[in-house]
């Protein structure tokens, strides 16, 4: 198996920093696309140090994974309406709309957290968190937009692909781009797999 056609590293040392539309921190970009409609998909990481308002992304859809055990609450305001997002554990999910007036509240303090916007006209997200000895397929590229795993701690993973068995070594907060049809195992450590495809 070609390992560069079949798959990408990105470290976090590779991550741009860009700051929020609301100026009170920056985001870690880690891959985004872009068309003449504007965002199509983003995956980004992004540390929370205090309570306050998220910036507006109307028109697209969020997903909110905590990377850390410390938690923060959510709370969605839309058509005055209100519900809210407990995130207690590492590797919990908010799902929300990006053009709700969302605030966090942490619980003790700072915590990390991984966010995946995509279009909501067009665009579709799938996470699953995997953990040791478990698998997740990979569809063939042409049926999907992205399909990646994020790395929440030291990893070492299996990737049966093209009728070979890569063994890949991921560091902590980095992520693995695959390109090709096969299976993925999580031989040891943790992370979310993500899928983004057309809706």
């Amino acid at each position: 198996m070609n390992d560069r056609a079949a798959y990408q590293i990105i470290d976090s040392s590779q991550y741009g920093r860009v700051p929020w539309k609301n100026g009170r921190g920056e985001t870690l970009a880690i891959v985004s696309h872009e068309d003449e409609k504007g965002i199509r998909f983003r995956i980004s990481q992004a540390a929370v140090v205090e309570n306050g308002v998220f910036s507006d992304f109307t028109g697209l859809h969020r997903t909110l994974v905590l990377l850390s055990d410390s938690g923060m609450t959510l709370t969605h305001e839309r058509h005055e309406q209100r519900t809210s997002s407990p995130l207690l554990n590492a590797l919990d999910m908010a799902l929300f709309d990006g053009g709700d007036l969302t605030s966090a509240t942490l619980h003790q303090g700072p915590i990390e957290d991984l966010n995946i916007m995509v279009r909501k006209q067009d665009t579709q997200a799938t996470l699953k968190a995997i953990y040791r000895e478990e698998s997740v397929c990979i569809r063939p590229l042409q049926e999907s937009l992205l399909q990646a795993f994020y790395a929440t701690q030291l990893c070492h993973l299996s990737y049966v692909a093209d009728q070979a068995v890569e063994h890949i070594d991921l560091l902590e907060n980095s992520i693995l781009i695959l390109s090709a049809a096969g299976v993925l195992t999580v031989e040891q450590g943790g992370g979310v797999f993500i899928d983004i495809s057309d809706l």
